[in-house]
């Protein structure tokens, strides 16, 4: 059932038991008591027994994005700046008095129909990317990778992955453990860049009660706790020479020692990425040749957001609804704009990059969808260097996918009207919404 908040002093509205017999769950609440407001569908702001609104732009531009917003005004409101700003920025409709409670009907009608297109593809979205975190995969360079971890998952064989900054190899090396036989052990992370200097051997080994100044307490190391797992070793290269060589031994042996206590085996697959030439660090003296070869069974090279552009659309869109689920707020789609800016950008901050300016944008956002200045992403963008690899296929099945979605939202829902202005038969449109998942 639609749940429909109406903000108004006055609680017998005659459109209220119009929208009860339509089977919408109606709650009515003065704009005093708003702070015992829940959720809704649907939040209709009545202004005709309004007298005090200097409460309202700030109370919608709080809520407006958790729901579809609806005003009924008076003539005599639409020449107030405030009134025109909520129309204008955050209503989906505005009716005027008298209301007229068969085109109120037909527009809550259109709002429930979007309302019922979105939860149902929301909510699979969100159980698809909560159930893998795995890398959204379309680009050749990518298809590629995906058969390399498959092929080296099952296997105990040392891995080293290797890429730019921000560029997704944890998630690669995640998914590595994902699909081996230790899915069910550890999964351990360690930056080898963020250990405190001298207490790198006491983080990777652990150490004993009284081992050293200030070891007050037995400290299991990230060895130990992979046991029956992997240990992931992210910036390999930042590894200081003394435990480079303590790292060696283990990998050689299957043991190691626990500062201040005795000699230890555990059962653990190490996984490594780094962002620099380990090979340019061994000529330099910064890194060892001997364990470059024991980490380095099978390098994985992922390659920069920028060498495949075409994984963007629908990366973009997933890592959208993690970023929601990551902050705690609504889901706000993309505009065409934003979509344009972000495919013309050149990304030198990578995946990372791109989540951290959702992020943001979902947060700061004010309009009912994310536009290139949330993203911080200028309207102009210059191509980049790189060419746009997308097939000419691609790019038909993404503009289809875009007239279908706009379609429907304009017509709220309604299949037959769809069709009728996309000019296809029923049949044909429901073949095409079934082809991107648009069916509810």
């Amino acid at each position: 059932m639609c749940s429909v908040l109406i903000v108004s002093n006055n609680k017998n509205m005659p459109y209220i038991e119009s929208l009860l017999s339509a089977d919408y769950y109606v709650t009515v609440l003065t704009h005093k008591e708003l702070g015992q407001a829940g959720s809704a569908d649907i939040t209709i702001i009545d202004l005709q027994h309004l007298n005090e609104l200097d409460w309202l732009e700030s109370w919608v531009r709080a809520v407006h994005a958790n729901t579809l917003l609806l005003v009924i005004a008076e003539p005599r409101h639409l020449s107030l700046i405030n009134i025109n700003d909520v129309i204008s920025l955050y209503a989906w409709d505005y009716h005027t008095t008298p209301v007229v409670i068969d085109r109120l009907l037909v527009t809550m009608g259109r709002m429930r129909g979007i309302l019922h297109m979105r939860k149902p593809w929301l909510n699979r979205r969100l159980r698809q990317i909560s159930s893998s975190h795995q890398p959204v995969i379309c680009s050749v360079a990518m298809q590629k990778l995906q058969c390399q971890i498959l092929k080296v998952a099952p296997t105990n064989i040392p891995v080293l992955v290797t890429g730019p900054s921000g560029a997704g190899k944890e998630l690669v090396a995640r998914k590595i453990h994902q699909h081996s036989e230790r899915a069910k052990g550890a999964w351990v992370v360690v930056n080898c860049g963020a250990i405190a200097t001298g207490l790198s051997s006491s983080e990777l080994f652990g150490h004993e009660k009284g081992a050293f100044t200030g070891a007050i307490h037995r400290h299991v190391g990230k060895l130990a706790q992979a046991d029956g797992g992997t240990l992931f070793l992210d910036e390999i290269g930042d590894l200081p020479m003394d435990q480079q060589t303590h790292l060696l031994r283990f990998l050689q042996e299957g043991c190691f020692d626990v500062v201040g206590g005795k000699s230890c085996r555990a059962d653990v697959r190490v996984v490594s990425a780094t962002h620099v030439d380990l090979l340019k660090a061994i000529d330099e003296g910064h890194f060892r040749l001997d364990l470059f070869y024991r980490l380095n069974g099978v390098n994985l090279e992922v390659p920069s957001l920028s060498d495949r552009i075409e994984d963007l659309p629908e990366l973009a869109h997933n890592l959208l609804l993690e970023a929601a689920t990551s902050v705690g707020g609504p889901v706000k789609p993309l505009s065409d704009e934003a979509m344009t800016a972000i495919l013309k950008y050149a990304w030198p901050g990578n995946v990372r990059e791109l989540i951290n300016r959702l992020r943001r944008a979902l947060v700061m956002s004010e309009g009912m969808e994310i536009g290139p200045k949330d993203l911080d992403l200028p309207l102009e963008i210059s191509v980049s260097s790189h060419p746009l690899s997308c097939s000419l296929r691609h790019h038909k099945e993404q503009a289809e996918r875009l007239a279908l979605s706009q379609a429907l939202e304009q017509t709220g829902g309604q299949v037959n009207l769809a069709a009728k202005n996309l000019k296809v038969s029923r049949a044909t449109l429901y073949r095409l919404l079934e082809k991107h998942d648009l069916l509810t």
